[in-house]
């Protein structure tokens, strides 16, 4: 009998700037592991967890101050056993590894590690601030609110036979509500304005005109004013609708919205605990960290008085995500990610356990 010759099942790359994808095909199973430029943001957490040296960061400080053009990471398809780990590592879901057209996402023997944001809509009060304060605009506040007349009421008259049209009172109207309107026949008739006219649209009735005109030629009606026991605030307020929109993809869970939140109404889980170490020392004051930092978590302090000392560089602990990506930027290895805790998935497979406790310190 002759020898039976296996099959040799290839692995082929597809690569650009914005994606790579790896390809094993055999007769009964399709792999396919996604890498996306858009979601990625260069924390290197693929890297340390694969367990054959697949991955591959580029020169993060460099291509996020734009001094380079290139793709944050690299996979070497012929180290590649597409396993998936770094796809389920992946915290920002810019990883993913398909398993006969099905997400390791999806499947429950895979562990994960775990981010998520919730916005409760009753508690919102639409205020916009963390559309406002989103580093990755990965939140937007849809608003309707009701017309203005519904805020502002009252009544203003021009009496055309005092005014002299000397504009005194439109350069003193806070709302910009008040026009000259210019005379298109002069010379002929003389009159370089031919009318004054008020926008009631933008007008707030505030009576700034009146008491500016020198010619006691205008007066306002404030009804807001009379009638302010009768215009119930909360009725207007319950006329504001609208809903909070999360691009979940695209969220880092940083937590600035949660911070800023003046009612409570966002909740945030981040994928892990612990601080960021900075050796001051060892800082050059490069800013790539900065320009890498997904979350606006650090800066380079400003003294408030001059000769007031301040750190080289600063982080705000409460909004990091410790995912290393400033640490894989340093160039002069003044950073340092100690994570105490992550938000992970049980893995009832001993190897992928061992694989996510790296992660830890």
């Amino acid at each position: 009998m002759g020898l039976v010759k296996k099959k040799v099942v290839e692995v082929r790359k597809e690569k650009s700037n914005k994606s790579i994808r790896i390809i094993r095909e055999g007769s009964v199973e399709k792999r396919v592991l996604y890498w996306s430029d858009e979601y990625c943001v260069g924390c290197g957490i693929c890297e340390d967890i694969c367990p054959v040296g697949a991955i591959e960061i580029g020169p993060l400080g460099a291509i996020a101050k734009g001094v380079v053009e290139a793709p944050k990471l690299d996979i070497d398809s012929s180290k590649c056993v597409l396993c998936g780990i770094c796809a389920a590592a992946c915290p920002f879901n810019a990883m993913d590894l398909e398993i006969n057209n099905v997400s390791i996402k999806e499947l429950p023997h895979f562990p994960k590690v775990k981010r998520e944001i919730c916005v409760d809509e009753e508690a919102c009060v639409l205020c916009k601030q963390c559309e406002l304060v989103c580093p990755q605009e990965a939140i937007h506040v849809e608003r309707e609110i009701p017309e203005r007349k519904t805020l502002v009421l009252g009544e203003i008259s021009i009496n055309k036979d005092l005014c002299v049209f000397c504009g005194i009172c439109a350069d003193y109207c806070p709302a910009d509500a008040i026009s000259l309107i210019a005379n298109d026949e002069v010379p002929l008739s003389l009159n370089p304005y031919k009318d004054i006219v008020v926008d009631t649209d933008a007008c707030v009735y505030c009576k700034v005109c009146e008491k500016a005109c020198p010619h006691g030629a205008i007066e306002v009606v404030c009804y807001k004013c009379p009638l302010v026991k009768r215009i119930k605030t909360l009725e207007i307020h319950e006329d504001i609708k609208g809903k909070v929109v999360v691009d979940k993809d695209a969220c880092v869970t940083c937590s600035w919205c949660e911070k800023i939140c003046p009612v409570e109404a966002i909740k945030v889980e981040k994928p892990f605990e612990g601080e960021l170490i900075i050796r001051e020392e060892l800082c050059s004051g490069c800013g790539a960290c900065i320009a890498v930092c997904p979350c606006n978590a650090l800066a380079f302090p400003k003294p408030k008085e001059a000769g007031e000392k301040v750190p080289r560089l600063a982080v705000n602990q409460d909004i990091c995500i410790l995912c290393g990506a400033c640490v894989k930027a340093c160039p002069a290895g003044a950073l340092e990610v100690k994570r105490t805790k992550g938000n992970i998935t049980e893995s009832k497979i001993p190897a992928w356990k061992k694989a996510f406790d790296k992660l830890l310190n």
